[in-house]
């Protein structure tokens, strides 16, 4: 069974921004990788917003390592938004991801936190 997710990309200040929108699971997380790679190519950051998802699985946070590493090879920054009290956030606080990934409660601290960053 393949469990429903939609991917919306937007371009914001030369930087990407993808919502996703659905379940993230063992089931997409191929869509979910191919989807964080194409928003982020020719970009110096993505941003995947994950405050549309209903829930992120194991295989879903390992997808988002893979796709981190996989930008950051080639100079690309990944940002990630999980608002607190998700089931997103909840997931990735499991595995201290923010030790990797820099996670936000909203769009709004991670535009901030880029433009801080000057990217």
């Amino acid at each position: 069974m393949t469990t429903s997710a939609r991917f919306h990309t937007r371009d914001v200040s030369g930087r990407a921004e993808l919502i996703v929108d659905g379940e993230i699971d063992a089931s997409n997380t191929e869509q979910l990788y191919e989807a964080v790679s194409r928003a982020g190519s020719g970009h110096s950051t993505c941003v995947v917003d994950l405050t549309k998802a209903d829930y992120l699985d194991s295989a879903g946070i390992n997808t988002l390592f893979r796709v981190h590493r996989d930008l950051a090879r080639l100079g690309i920054r990944l940002h990630l938004v999980a608002p607190l009290g998700s089931c997103p956030r909840y997931a990735l606080n499991l595995v201290c991801a923010h030790d990797v990934i820099p996670v936000h409660d909203a769009i709004a601290g991670a535009r901030a936190a880029i433009a801080a960053e000057g990217l």
